[in-house]
C-alpha cells in the first residue's frame, strides 16, 4: 500500500467545478435577501469529492464519510464522487476486489484541489485517506440518497441539485455518482436534479437511487429531469 499526503498538482484530476447554495427557501426560488447586508450570506463548506484511478475496470468497494453520514459504494475504475450538501472533514477506505497487482488509486479532493492520494496494487489490497481531523466512520446516511450519472463515459454534465431548502450545482464528469447528504436536514422530503450535457458525447443515462432503490432512471438527450416522490 503506498499513501501520499501531499499532491502538487494541485487540480488534476479535478471533475468537480462548482458547488453552491442557491436558495433557502424552498426549490422554486432564491428565498428573502437583504440586499443592504451584501457579504452576510453564509458560505458553505468547500465540496469534497473523490477520483478512483488506475487499471480500467478494476472492482472496488469504498466506505465514504463525512461528520454526518457514511456510503458504502462499489463500483470499477474509472468513477468520480461528489457530496452534496457536505459536511467536513471526510474519510475514505478502498478495498480492491481482486486478487492481481492492478493499481487502484483514489484521490481526496477539496474545492478544486486535491488534498491527498491513496494507493495499492496489493492483492485484495487496502487504502485509506481523509482531510482533517476525520472522526470515526458515522452512521450510514439517512436518507441515502444517490444520482448515478452512468454515461456517456467523459460526458461533462451541469447538474443542479436540490431539496425543498436549498439548491446545489456541481459538475461532474461520467460515470460520476452524486451522493445527496441529509437533505432538508435529513426529512427525507422531495428531492431532485436536472442535468444538462456539456457537449454531446451520447444519451445520458442516471439513475436516482433512495435508500438503496433505483426510483427513477432515465435514458435521454442532452437534458434530463429526475425527482422523487
Amino acid at each position: 500500500m503506498r499513501i501520499a499526503a501531499s499532491i502538487v498538482r494541485a487540480t488534476a484530476g479535478v471533475f468537480v467545478l462548482a458547488l453552491i447554495t442557491l436558495g433557502a427557501a424552498g426549490c422554486n426560488g432564491f428565498g428573502t435577501t437583504d440586499i443592504t447586508l451584501p457579504g452576510n450570506t453564509p458560505n458553505i463548506p468547500p465540496q469534497n469529492s473523490f477520483r478512483f484511478v488506475g487499471r480500467l475496470g478494476t472492482p472496488f468497494v469504498a466506505k465514504i464519510a463525512d461528520t454526518r453520514s457514511s456510503w458504502t459504494i462499489t463500483g470499477v475504475v474509472p468513477l468520480n464522487v461528489v457530496i452534496v450538501n457536505n459536511s467536513p472533514p471526510v474519510r475514505i477506505a478502498i478495498h480492491k476486489l481482486t486478487n492481481d497487482d492492478s493499481l487502484l488509486s483514489v484521490e481526496v479532493i477539496t474545492g478544486l484541489t486535491v488534498k491527498q492520494l491513496g494507493s495499492t496494487v496489493d492483492r485484495f489490497g487496502l487504502s485509506v485517506g481523509n482531510w482533517g481531523s476525520a472522526p470515526d466512520f458515522p452512521p450510514k446516511a439517512s436518507p441515502d440518497v444517490r444520482f448515478f450519472i452512468k454515461g456517456p463515459a467523459q460526458q461533462i454534465v451541469d447538474a443542479m441539485v436540490e431539496d425543498e431548502q436549498n439548491a446545489y450545482i456541481v459538475e461532474a464528469t461520467a460515470p460520476a455518482l452524486i451522493l445527496f447528504d441529509s437533505p432538508a436536514g435529513g426529512t427525507g422530503t422531495r428531492v431532485d436534479a436536472t442535468f444538462t450535457e456539456v457537449g454531446f458525447l451520447g444519451g445520458l443515462s442516471i439513475d436516482l437511487i433512495y435508500n438503496n432503490v433505483v426510483v427513477q432512471s432515465v435514458f435521454t438527450g442532452t437534458e434530463a429531469t429526475l425527482k422523487f416522490p
